[in-house]
């Protein structure tokens, strides 16, 4: 992939799970960098299993590699929210990773 190709700024956020003494827990999401990406769009639907909404990836992000992005971070781009559903390297020598996403709030 060209250089030239990650031209939309984004940040990375990362899941954290807490536990309070009470039982009580929360998912809240820190910040972990801005980068470059290349973000295309796959295909605009939902679908309802079991009585709920199940994610379908929406997009497919493209980034340099980093070994520490997984499934469940957050990709902000502008209003923007991207959901990781999973990520690949897209080959083996580790330099760029792909990510298919889905976006919320949509």
């Amino acid at each position: 992939m060209r250089a030239g190709a990650y031209r939309t700024p984004v940040a990375l956020e990362q899941p954290v799970h807490t536990a309070a003494a009470d039982g009580s827990a929360s998912l809240v999401y820190l910040f972990a960098g801005d980068d470059f990406a290349q973000i295309k769009p796959l295909r605009q639907s939902e679908t309802l299993r079991s009585g709920r909404l199940e994610g379908i990836a929406t997009h497919q992000l493209r980034l340099r590699y980093r070994d520490d992005l997984a499934g469940g971070w957050r990709v902000l781009c502008g209003p923007r929210a991207f959901r990781i559903l999973s990520t690949t390297a897209a080959d083996d020598r580790s330099r760029e990773i792909i990510c298919l996403a889905e976006e919320e709030g949509t």
